[in-house]
């Protein structure tokens, strides 16, 4: 079941985050070691949506292309349905969303972010052209996710592959998150330095058009 991230909630305290980030919410263990290589296989294999080199990471989309120049969506960026597979994974994932609260029918738009070593995204707040929860599940590749209060203030959190983080409420609409460029995280900061893999995450969303 997943919960709502706090000192107490997560396992180990040397993991715990100095700062609750409400709405905020987080499955260490989402998927099994299978499921991720098949999901991988999916991804790599998939001659439907190719990887996408518009950004400095590679990226597919599905359901819906956003448009990183503009940052939103409109109806002619309409893909066609989820496949099957991310369809499966997204209702698996709707499902765990609904334990903490987060009220969704289903997802309608996945973006897949490929980053090397080295690679990350800006600390950003998710447009409101998207619904009021995000989730993400991580592959291949633990990494540290910055999180940005209203006040600036960052707090660190670790992303475990095979996890899956839910953002709504407070998370979602007023904390930054984003992924510093680096090759290696400590966390936490006392802890040993990891050297990064390459990372792939599944980010599910759904889309809001204008009437």
């Amino acid at each position: 079941m997943a919960t709502q991230l706090s000192l107490i909630d997560l396992a180990g305290a040397a993991e715990a985050p100095e700062v609750d980030v409400p709405g905020r919410f987080y499955l260490p263990d989402f998927l099994s070691v299978e499921r991720e290589r098949e999901l991988l296989a999916r991804i790599d294999g998939d001659e439907s949506a190719a990887w996408l080199g518009d950004l400095s990471r590679r990226v597919q989309h599905y359901g819906y292309k956003y448009d990183y120049s503009h940052r939103g969506i409109d109806a002619s960026a309409h893909l066609g349905p989820l496949p099957p597979w991310l369809e499966t994974l997204g209702g698996e994932v709707a499902s765990s969303a609904a334990e903490p609260g987060c009220r969704i029918d289903r997802f309608d738009q996945a973006i897949v972010n490929e980053y090397e070593p080295g690679q990350g995204i800006a600390p950003h707040i998710d447009r409101d052209c998207f619904g009021p929860v995000v989730a993400t599940v991580s592959l291949s590749s633990d990494v540290v996710m910055d999180f940005i209060g209203p006040d600036g203030e960052s707090v660190p959190f670790m992303l475990r592959r095979r996890s899956l983080l839910i953002l709504t409420g407070d998370a979602r609409d007023l904390w930054g998150h984003g992924i510093a460029k680096r090759k290696s995280d400590q966390y936490p900061k006392n802890g040993p330095r990891k050297e990064r893999e390459r990372r792939v995450s599944i980010t599910f969303r759904t889309v809001l058009l204008d009437e």
